[in-house]
């Protein structure tokens, strides 16, 4: 079964996504950032999916990058609001 993620562009979803996963509450220790999967800027996230999320405390300066590289995937890609994508994790 193929899971694809799903383009959220509305700002506000997103946002909900993020602080559900990433509650302000939750501890961030130095040079950490509060990093969730699915991405908050999908139909997947931890508040428009149904639940279902993970979230762990990443390298703050890598979390930036790779949040960067998602918006440039969106870009370059045309990726519209509900287009439906994959995500390949390279070991």
């Amino acid at each position: 079964m193929t899971k694809y993620l799903t383009r959220l562009t509305d700002k506000e979803r997103t946002k909900r996504n993020r602080n559900t996963a990433c509650p302000s509450s939750r501890h961030r220790p130095a040079g950490k950032q509060c990093d969730e999967y699915p991405f908050a800027s999908t139909w997947q996230g931890a508040s428009t999916g149904g639940g279902h999320f993970s979230w762990r405390m990443v390298n703050a300066t890598q979390n930036e990058e790779g949040g960067k590289a998602l918006g440039r995937f969106y870009l370059y890609n045309r990726a519209l609001e509900k287009d439906r994508f994959l995500v390949w994790i390279k070991p």
